[in-house]
């Protein structure tokens, strides 16, 4: 997000290499501008004095290449006057102006009237010059200058040698109006080796109102150095002023520096580098954030949650880094370390709602036509979380492929690992376990073609899983008598009854599974007229069913440990079946578009266990796309058993052709919560526009949140006023109002308060 300041500074960035300036100031009507027929002349350096000539560069002796509508030259004052669409050259450097006075000796000239100067691709306009084509030193006087999207200004230029210029009240904006609604002004800049700027009391305008005020900064024109500053105001965090200031070390390596300021909470300080080589397939980012946290428990429900987890030294520690070392060989690499488990949650909101436990993990992975190999590491940082360790895990999963000239296919899938399940220590009552595990899983295929249309699919597996540490529970009762302390007499006697787990060693687990898959496509042209949808319409269906057959394992998930899916593989006896329904048309460049998309299936469980039934919920996944503007999405299951909705999604988008947009969802959980989201971007390009945005928490009847915003569009920049209020993880209400302001030159660039 580019703000109004960082568009500013970069624009100062930009302006040393323009290519070329546009917009010319029309100059007063001065006595050089009559019209005669060009002359144009060859003038030779001559030096004032006899040594003066061996001072002068070789490029800068060259003569001068002078053309004009009229020539006039003062021999005692060795001046060459040039008058009317004056146009002189010299090693590079291009000169065109109304009227030309050029000393012959030193090499010096004075332009007047539509003066444009270009020196390797930058170009200066003025009303008048001196320059020095020897020295190529010079005062430039005033000049303006426009590149897209940029009006750029100095009252005086000089340049003070080959490698430097200075600029004095420089000023630029992306407004085309004299009395501009944005504008930056700099007393005073210097630029050397047209490549570093160095400004002094730098100021930003809107409105006419000074908004920002820094008495030096530096730029390196190799770069873009952008600033970003959000003020707001938060129930949670007070008034508070997010700044950002980011820059190129390199064309591959990007600083992003954070200094945050909050009422209620503090100080905090940051500092990212962001790398990406496309060259070397190579990116990622480092972050290191601190926060001194005057109020990390901000409620009693909070105190109960919090309370020895938390001070108020904050902080994060963050690398993330995937890189190709080869064509085929991949290195991924991801590290966080918190202070706390809620700091991401109160600083971070937005990628903690994405991510809620970011792991710790390195992963090499070579790809083959025929197979993926892979060497993985997961360990737990952070001790206030759950994880699974695996230190290490290698993986080698085979792709379906013909076993040699017979009708046969072979699949696989292969790991090793040192695992580890390792619980939060604040649940004390819970320990961890941890087992080498060692799984292979082999398959065997055989795809046949029946009846010219039904493809049949029997197969037949066997995985193997060998654990170095397994378990057997008993449960074990003990007799405990209650004795009268008076009389000693045994008054009752009682039976307690515990459960030990007893280590059973290194054992093997064998699962056999043996499978039967089909399914055929049917389909019809229903249509070859162009209609709403579309040209023509075509109805394909694909039934499909699988049977899946897997014997009662020699070793139960009751005494494995448990790490994941593999270690919950139990015995089988199922049918999965559904069909697949698409409705096809032809869009654009005659290209077949899906346009509806239904797929709809369950499971049918032969030996179905004590607690199930024999008919599992119906599942459903169906996308449709009926229009180039309209959207919807539907899933979630229905049980059969007790006649209604277990799970239900629907997502649907509205797109108009001036990009307003309308999304709806709708969540249904029969054992969680339902709830309804709504967000409307009305008239985004037009002077006024709207956006809100609603999550409202159907089982309780209240809204989880809700925003609303007005921006109203003016010649040049955007304003927006809005407000949002939301509940937090902990229950508690939190509200923040917000102003956006944006350049139109700019679209994505905003100052976004309270964002």
């Amino acid at each position: 997000m580019r703000t109004i300041h960082l568009l500013a500074f970069w624009a100062l960035g930009v302006w040393p290499g323009l290519a070329s300036a546009q917009y010319i100031r029309t100059p007063e009507a001065g006595e050089h501008n009559r019209r005669q027929a060009p002359v144009r002349a060859e003038v030779e350096a001559e030096p004032e004095q006899a040594n003066q000539a061996d001072e002068i560069d070789a490029p800068d002796a060259l003569a001068l290449d002078l053309s004009a509508d009229r020539l006039e030259y003062d021999a005692d004052r060795r001046v060459m006057m040039a008058v009317g669409n004056v146009v002189a050259r010299h090693a590079g450097d291009v000169l065109t102006c109304d009227y030309l006075e050029y000393h012959t000796g030193t090499q010096a000239a004075l332009a007047r009237g539509n003066v444009q100067f270009n020196r390797a691709g930058r170009i200066w306009e003025g009303e008048e010059i001196t320059y020095n084509f020897a020295t190529r030193t010079g005062d430039f006087g005033e000049f303006i200058l426009f590149n897209d999207p940029y009006y750029i200004r100095a009252e005086d230029a000089r340049r003070t040698s080959a490698t430097e210029m200075t600029l004095e009240n420089l000023s630029f904006t992306t407004c085309e109006e004299s009395d501009p609604e944005f504008i930056v002004r700099a007393k005073n800049a210097r630029i050397t080796d047209s490549q570093v700027l160095r400004a002094k009391h730098v100021r930003v305008y809107l409105y006419g109102v000074p908004i920002l005020y820094t008495p030096y900064w530096k730029k390196d024109f190799s770069g873009r150095s952008n600033w970003e500053f959000v003020p707001g105001y938060s129930s949670r965090m007070g008034a508070f002023l997010l700044t950002t200031y980011s820059f190129n070390v390199n064309p591959h390596l990007r600083s992003i520096t954070h200094f945050d300021v909050r009422t209620k909470r503090g100080v905090g300080v940051g500092q990212t580098m962001r790398w990406d080589n496309p060259e070397q397939r190579a990116r990622g980012q480092a972050r290191v954030y601190y926060a001194n946290d005057q109020e990390p428990i901000r409620s009693e429900t909070q105190r109960g949650i919090r309370e020895g987890l938390i001070d108020q030294d904050r902080y994060r520690i963050g690398l993330s880094h995937s890189q190709a070392l080869r064509d085929r060989l991949d290195l991924r690499a991801e590290f966080n370390y918190l202070s706390d488990p809620f700091v991401l949650e109160d600083f971070f909101d937005d990628e903690f709602r994405r991510n809620v436990q970011p792991e710790n993990r390195l992963t090499l992975t070579h790809r083959d036509d025929n197979f993926v190999a892979a060497l993985a590491f997961n360990v737990r940082v952070n001790d206030f979380f759950e994880n699974v360790n695996r230190t290490p895990e290698a993986t080698l999963d085979i792709s379906r492929q013909q076993i040699g000239n017979t009708p046969f296919y072979y699949e696989g899938e292969n790991s090793a690992a040192y695992l580890e399940r390792v619980f939060p220590e604040q649940q004390e009552d819970v320990e961890d376990y941890d087992a080498f595990r060692v799984d292979s899983r082999h398959a065997v295929l055989y795809p046949t073609k029946q009846l010219g249309f039904l493809s049949v699919i029997p197969s037949m597996q066997y995985r193997g899983t060998w654990y170095s540490e397994t378990f057997t529970s008993r449960t074990i009762t003990n007799s405990v008598n209650v004795v009268d302390e008076e009389t000693g007499d045994v008054v009752s006697t009682t039976n307690e009854t515990s459960t030990v787990f007893l280590d059973d060693g290194a054992q093997l687990r064998n699962v056999y599974e043996f499978g039967l898959e089909t399914s055929y496509k049917a389909f019809k042209v229903l249509s070859e007229e162009p209609n709403y949808w579309g040209r023509g319409l075509r109805h394909v269906a694909e039934p499909y069913a699988k049977y899946t057959k897997v014997p009662e394992p020699n070793l139960l998930p009751e005494n494995i440990y448990q790490f994941d899916a593999i270690d919950r593989l139990n015995e089988r006896d199922d049918i999965l079946f559904g069909v697949r329904n698409k409705l096809q048309t032809r869009r654009g460049a005659n290209e077949i578009h899906e346009f509806v998309y239904i797929n709809t299936y369950s499971v049918y469980y032969l030996d179905p266990a004590s607690n199930q039934n024999n008919l599992d919920d119906i599942f459903f996944d169906s996308r449709l796309r009926l229009t180039d503007w309209m959207f919807i999405d539907l899933d979630g299951s229905y049980d059969w058993d007790e006649g209604e909705f277990r799970r239900f999604n629907a997502r649907s988008s509205f797109v108009a052709t001036d990009r307003s947009r309308l999304s709806l969802e709708y969540r249904f959980d029969r054992d969680r919560r339902e709830s309804l989201t709504a967000e409307a971007r009305i008239f985004p390009e037009n002077r006024w526009s709207f956006g809100t945005y609603w999550r409202l928490d159907l089982d309780e009847g209240k809204l989880d949140e809700h925003s609303y915003l007005v921006s109203r569009r003016f010649n040049c920049t955007r304003l927006g006023v809005g407000i949002r209020a939301r509940r937090d993880i902990d229950g508690e209400d939190e509200w923040r109002a917000w102003a956006q302001i944006s350049l139109l030159a700019f679209p994505d660039s905003e100052i976004n308060l309270g964002r």
